[in-house]
């Protein structure tokens, strides 16, 4: 029987080896649906998710080593910037940043961030 469309892919929300925590890449959902339409509202949700999956993993903001963001429009990246600093705005270092323009696979997704991080709090 064929996988549903919207079936979940088979990915694990973050995984842990040793002190280190790898969290795939996160999207702007809620209560299991995609935040369409507003990129202020996407990116926030994708972070809240990040934050919550770091929280779930034993970890925190405070302790990303690494983000990778990927954008669809490179037009957005000034505002995506603009929210990345309040979420980390109490972060001592930012992490190192990657940031690509580059079309998440779903095409109501705007933004796509996947980060390592360190276990603990900081």
């Amino acid at each position: 029987m064929p996988a549903k469309p919207n079936a979940a892919p088979p990915l694990s929300r973050f995984r842990i080896l040793g002190d280190t925590v790898y969290v795939s890449g996160q999207v702007p959902v809620k209560g299991g649906e995609i935040i369409e339409g507003n990129f202020e509202a996407q990116v926030r949700q994708t972070l809240e998710n990040l934050r919550a999956a770091l929280d779930a993993a034993g970890s925190s903001l405070d302790r990303i080593v690494k983000c990778n963001c990927y954008l669809r429009r490179d037009g957005d990246v000034a505002e995506f910037n603009r929210i990345y600093r309040e979420f980390f705005a109490k972060v001592p270092e930012l992490p190192a940043r990657t940031t690509l323009i580059a079309a998440p696979p779903n095409p109501k997704v705007d933004v796509e961030v996947e980060c390592i991080a360190g276990r603990g709090r900081a």
